[in-house]
């Protein structure tokens, strides 16, 4: 039913010269315990990886020794995330997709399902968390107002999306797709609805060296 296309590139520019995707976690890459996640999923038929280019092969085999057995396939990341997923979408076979950064190892396959669901409940749908701090709106470094948070989510991923309307509106907005860095923007700029699924668990994503011992102690709670 749903091909996962998982990211894997980034240029890791606040992790010390460290590659995010690969740093170990608990003992396992960061990526792996992403792309398990979705290993574990019964709605994912297929993964496609996008990864460095010059690194498919090495990813490839990373994540066949950890038992990744539904991957079909890297793909060489693009020099945007737009182009990253286009990539990717040429492999996919499945009715629906959902695109994952490989950087929120933490996402939990339950999350997942309920994400995926709702894509076929609605077409479109993303994970989210609802914003818990005050929201002010600002310019020149003066607050404008002050943002009702309880209308506010900060958007993760997964992203899931029905495949044929996900290229329609790449094919709608033309090179304006390749500005866009989230998935679910390319559908509201093309003013179509994308539902929320709120998260139950930590879903954090590695940007920091200090978010591995973050993601650490949440695993060990």
């Amino acid at each position: 039913m749903f091909s996962a296309i998982i990211l894997a590139g980034g240029s890791s520019t606040r992790m010390n010269g460290v590659n995010k995707q690969l740093a170990a976690l608990e003992g396992i890459p960061v990526v792996v315990r992403s792309a398990l996640a979705f290993e574990h999923s019964a709605l994912v038929d297929e993964i496609i990886l996008a990864a460095p280019q010059g690194e498919e092969k090495d990813y490839y085999s990373l994540l066949r020794e950890h038992f990744v057995t539904k991957l079909k396939t890297v793909t060489t990341g693009g020099r945007t995330r737009a182009l990253s997923v286009m990539n990717a979408l040429g492999e996919c076979t499945c009715e629906y997709i959902a695109i994952h950064d490989g950087a929120r190892p933490l996402i939990s396959t339950e999350d997942i399902d309920r994400v995926l669901n709702d894509a076929v409940n609605y077409g479109a749908s993303i994970a989210a968390a609802p914003v818990t701090d005050t929201i002010k709106k600002c310019y020149n470094g003066i607050i404008e107002n002050t943002l009702d948070r309880d209308m506010l989510y900060a958007a993760q991923t997964p992203q899931a999306f029905r495949r044929e309307l996900y290229l329609s509106c790449v094919e709608r907005l033309g090179s304006r797709a390749d500005e866009l860095t989230d998935d679910s923007s390319l559908l509201e700029a093309c003013g179509e609805e994308v539902h929320i699924t709120p998260v139950t668990a930590c879903n954090m994503k590695v940007t920091r060296p200090q978010d591995l011992a973050i993601a650490a102690a949440v695993l060990r709670r």
